[in-house]
């Protein structure tokens, strides 16, 4: 069979009992040595098209050999003397990808007939006939390193899990190629980095350390002493003020501090900007009072207490706002080592809650990815305290984000169950990497994955994934590596 740019070579038949999306394929003698599972290959359909399909389970078998009965052959191998091969046939499950049109490839709608000739590649990358963009790729398809697999940039925003056991590659998949995807697809990237040495070594020029974020909570402090200094601004109690502290704390929020030189002029700033956000907490008939009285009082305040808290907001470089920002520009790591679980979680929270109201409130476009690392950490099975809130918002970022251009990149060693992430959350992904998997989660992945043999993606080596999912031109699964620094082998 001929087929423009490729050098194709027969190597087998179409069994009985084919189908539309499957059929069996009998190797001819001799090629059981050379063609092995996941690999690609092309039928010339007797019913009339051609179809691109993928090698999958196989199986080896001689009818002489039978251990459910007696045979001849069995009484060879008894005596020690090996039995006739001339029954002995090799065959592969095939799980067909598609019809090769001339515009890519199309559901296949006919019966792969038996008889029907089939080919492998000897020469030309086979993801070339299905006629998408190979500028975005993730990587190249199982040993043939010039098959580059591409991938469909539009559904990224579907979101995407990364899965695999510990050591087994799944961030330097997400650093070697889902990055790099993400970047040429024009979307700045913000990787939640939990341990501290999985992402920030790597690009140290973009790396923002927690102890370097100033949050809300702590801008509301500094409000909340400021106020307390100016005797509540005349309220008789502590939460007669709270007006004075909310607007104070916007007010704190959105001053950039580069800008601001010293107390004194943090004082002024604050002068002209707190009585803007004064409006929004207080009735429209005491309003104009709330503004004469918080002037009043907060101006009596010296210069060297507005000394002392611009230094402990420059402590802070970043305010969550500046952060996002920044890596809506290109990539930012966030080096959440050296803070408790709580911390971590609470810095996510700030992010994620302005996140959330730019799209909810805004409707604003975000073009900005987050890649979330141990996973688990913010959305595991059964969330209690500070998780629940961050899995509940995680869930809202995922169902805005398809709308909104933010997509969420999942990490984590499990799928499902104690060791996996909260089914809530699973449910909003859509493109699915699933490497060697952790042994709870057998019947998971056999869920996710029921064409591809089990015992087979157990032994995966370091760097293979499957891929598949809204963004893999492909229906089935697909068996991708990827080089790091020329050598697939890879943490993470």
């Amino acid at each position: 069979m001929e087929l423009e740019g490729f050098n194709l070579e027969r190597i087998g038949f179409i069994g009985d009992g084919a189908g539309i999306t499957w059929a069996p394929l009998i190797l001819i003698e001799g090629k059981e040595c050379e063609v092995g599972t996941e690999e690609l290959v092309l039928v010339e359909n007797l019913n009339g098209n051609r179809v691109l399909a993928v090698c999958r389970k196989g199986f080896g078998r001689s009818p002489g050999l039978r251990r459910d009965r007696y045979t001849p052959g069995r009484a060879y191998v008894r005596i020690g003397r090996r039995p006739s091969s001339s029954r002995d046939s090799f065959d592969f499950e095939l799980s067909v990808i598609g019809e090769v049109a001339p515009d890519g490839l199309r559901q296949n709608k006919l019966i792969i007939a038996p008889r029907s000739e089939v080919y492998r590649f000897r020469g030309g990358n086979p993801f070339t006939l299905m006629k998408v963009d190979m500028r975005y790729e993730v990587g190249y398809y199982k040993d043939h390193r010039d098959w580059r697999v591409p991938a469909l940039p539009r559904y990224i925003p579907y979101h995407i899990g990364v899965f695999c056991t510990t050591g087994w590659g799944k961030t330097s998949l997400v650093r070697h190629k889902i990055i790099p995807l993400l970047r040429e697809a024009g979307y700045g990237v913000l990787v939640f980095d939990w341990k501290g040495d999985d992402y920030a070594p790597y690009f140290p020029g973009d790396v923002i350390r927690a102890d370097e974020i100033i949050l809300e909570m702590e801008f509301e402090e500094i409000a909340e002493r400021l106020i307390e200094r100016a005797n509540y601004c005349g309220s008789s109690a502590p939460q007669g003020a709270m007006r004075y502290v909310l607007a104070l704390t916007d007010a704190l929020q959105r001053i950039k501090l580069d800008e601001v030189e010293g107390g004194g002029e943090l004082k002024m700033r604050l002068l002209e900007e707190t009585p803007r956000y004064i409006v929004n907490y207080a009735s429209s008939r005491y309003a104009e009072e709330n503004i004469r009285l918080f002037k009043n009082y907060f101006s009596r305040l010296s210069n060297s207490i507005f000394d002392e808290c611009l230094r402990r907001m420059k402590e802070g470089r970043y305010t969550a706002e500046e952060v996002i920002e920044q890596a809506r520009r290109g990539l930012k790591v966030l080096d959440l080592s050296g803070r408790e679980s709580d911390e971590k979680l609470a810095i996510f929270l700030e992010i994620a809650r302005i996140l959330r109201y730019r799209m909810d409130v805004e409707k604003q476009r975000i073009g900005l990815a987050l890649v979330i690392d141990e996973a688990p950490q913010y959305c595991p099975w059964g969330p209690t305290g500070l998780q629940r809130e961050t899995t509940e918002i995680i869930v809202d970022l995922c169902a805005l984000g398809r709308s909104y251009q933010l997509p969420i990149i999942l990490l984590s060693q499990g799928i499902a169950g104690e060791i996996g992430i909260n089914a809530a959350v699973r449910r909003n992904i859509n493109t699915w990497f699933i490497g060697k998997v952790h042994p709870l989660d057998r019947v998971e992945a056999e869920k996710l994955l029921p064409d591809v043999d089990l015992e087979f993606l157990q032994s995966l080596d370091v760097g293979h994934f499957y891929f598949f999912g809204n963004m893999s031109p492909s229906p089935v699964p697909l068996l991708i590596r990827f080089e790091v620094d020329g050598d697939e082998r890879g943490g993470g």
